[in-house]
Parts: structure tokens; C-alpha cells; sequence
């Protein structure tokens, strides 16, 4: 493990155990604190008080993360902070656009971070990065391939608590598509959609899981879904105990409201049999008698008729 000095902070809300944090630093998460804040969001709150331009200067960064992860539709509603002036100064579409544009070099297929990192320390505003000819570029290939990708039907596991949705390409679209189909997919039992990508890295398959717009109506906003412990508890049911070791460290990280992971292809087709992805909806006493199977239509599950 890393040893850092005492005085390294690292702020997160991506699920951790204690020990996963490097040795010798301090650290500061809120994954297991609903409503949980993002790490652009605490570290907002950290150093607010340190300076009196923090406010003027850096709340735009603060909302900007927070839509970059919750969602560009999140309320700022109690206990989060009072955003509205930052909202209200540069508007709620303009910062979300810089939202997608921040994030679109990352999901080209070449993984230019670099691009996104040197127009986010040059911004002094969200303004700025809308006329940045580099996200531009980027935004443009992303959307693309995200247009190609994002038609695929879902397929859903037997307890309809799962809607799976498969691609293949070089570009990290399967965060999008995922939060996408979330928004739009309805079902009395739909917790989570999970978008898989068997093109992002040879052998692998990357995933993204995000909760179901539905399955939050339902809780009425108390985030009662819990992705990570979901996955965790379907890798429990496998009659085959090595399952989770085989499926790696990187399986079912992130936070209980976007997770995710990192598997081989053999071991991610192994979780699709156990889920029993596209076998259509039946109660456990009818297993033995196919006649009697009512199959899911893609239907049952959409607001409207038509996907995204």
C-alpha cells in the first residue's frame, strides 16, 4: 500500500473500506452518509470557510461536479447547500453543458484527459469551457457514438430487478447510455439498469449501474437501492464460491447510486446466467414448468412505447 505523509488529505464518496486508503492519510468520504455529496461538493464545503473568494470563485466548480455526478437534473434541496445564486448567475443549461463537455474527452476512444484537465484549470467560469474548441471536438465524436449505441433493447434479469443493456465500442459511452435508459425505463420491480461494453478493453467487459428513476420515485427519495450490495448479493447466490474472486477488485465499485466495474468476459457471462439476463419474469415454484412462464415484454418497462 502507498504510504503517504499525515498531512495528504483525500476526500472521496466512492464506497472504501478503511484500509483501501493509502497509509499515513487522512481522508474524508460521505458514501455512507445519504444524502451522499459528491467529492467536488466536500471539498467545496472544506475549504469555504478558508477564504472569503472561495464562494465567488469556486461554487460554480462545486455544482458542476455535483451535476457531473447526480445528475444535471439534481435539486439542491436541504441538507445540500443553497446553490441558487451560481444557478441563477450562469443558468442551469449553460453549467450543464459544461458538464458534457467537460466529461466528453474521457469517453473518446483515445482517453484524453489531458484535453479536459488543461480546459477545466484555464476556466474561470463555466463559460468558458462552452466555446473550447478541444471538448467541442470531443463532445461531437462522443454524442455519435452514444446515438449508435444507445438503441440497443434491454434485456432483463428473471426478477425484473435488473435491466441489462449490451454494446460494443472503443469509446466510454456505457456511463451515459446507463444514466440515460435510467431516466426513462418503468417498472414495479426495476431497481437498477446496468450498460455493458464489450468493446472498451480486450477481454474485459465494462460496466456502469445506475438506480432506476422508478425505483427512486418509489423510495420517495430516500435511496433505498443500494447497487453494490445488489451485485454483491446476486455474485452470493452462484453455486460457484470463486465467482467473486474471479470477477477482481474492480467489480462493483463507485457508490451505492452509480457503480460499476471492471470484469473478465468469461466471469461477466457467468453473472449474466445467474441473473438469468433475458429469461423473461417468473416466480421461483414455476421453474420447472416453462408453459407456465409469463415472458417480460420490452414494453412492460417503458414510460412510452418508444426508448430513448
Amino acid at each position: 500500500m502507498t504510504k503517504l505523509s499525515p498531512s495528504s488529505l483525500i476526500i472521496d464518496h466512492h464506497q472504501a473500506a478503511e484500509d483501501e486508503f493509502p497509509s499515513g492519510s487522512q481522508h474524508v468520504t460521505a458514501c455512507n452518509f445519504p444524502p451522499i455529496s459528491t467529492s467536488a461538493l466536500l471539498t467545496y464545503l472544506i475549504c469555504h470557510p478558508l477564504h472569503p473568494a472561495i464562494e465567488q470563485q469556486c461554487a460554480w466548480l462545486a455544482v458542476l461536479g455535483t451535476h457531473g455526478d447526480l445528475g444535471t437534473n439534481f435539486k439542491w434541496q436541504p441538507p445540500f447547500p443553497d446553490m441558487g445564486v451560481v444557478l441563477k448567475k450562469y443558468t442551469r443549461k449553460r453549467i450543464n453543458d459544461a458538464v458534457s463537455l467537460i466529461n466528453a474527452p474521457r469517453r473518446t476512444a483515445t482517453y484524453n484527459v489531458h484535453a479536459a484537465w488543461e480546459a477545466l484549470t484555464e476556466a474561470v467560469s463555466p463559460v468558458d469551457l462552452l466555446a473550447n474548441k478541444a471538448l467541442l471536438a470531443a463532445r461531437v465524436e462522443v454524442n455519435a457514438e452514444v446515438e449508435r449505441c444507445t438503441h440497443v433493447p434491454p434485456k432483463f434479469s428473471s426478477d425484473g430487478r435488473v435491466a441489462v443493456l449490451r454494446m460494443n465500442s472503443k469509446a466510454q459511452v456505457h456511463p451515459v447510455i446507463a444514466t440515460r435508459w435510467a431516466g426513462h425505463l418503468k417498472s414495479a420491480r426495476l431497481e437498477v439498469v446496468m450498460a455493458a461494453n464489450e468493446g472498451y478493453l480486450e477481454g474485459n467487459v465494462n460496466f456502469s449501474c445506475r438506480v432506476a428513476k422508478c425505483a427512486k420515485e418509489r423510495s420517495g427519495g430516500r435511496g433505498e437501492v443500494n447497487i453494490i450490495e445488489l451485485l454483491n448479493g446476486i455474485v452470493k447466490t452462484a453455486g460457484d464460491s470463486s465467482l467473486r474472486h474471479r470477477l477482481g477488485d474492480s467489480f462493483a465499485r463507485g457508490h451505492k447510486e452509480a457503480s460499476g466495474g471492471i470484469v473478465p468476459t468469461k466471469e461477466f457471462e457467468e453473472l449474466m446466467a445467474l441473473m438469468e439476463v433475458g429469461a423473461g419474469s417468473r416466480k421461483k415454484k414455476d421453474l420447472a414448468t416453462p408453459e407456465k412462464r409469463k415472458e417480460n415484454t420490452i414494453t412492460n418497462y417503458f414510460l412510452k412505447k418508444a426508448g430513448p
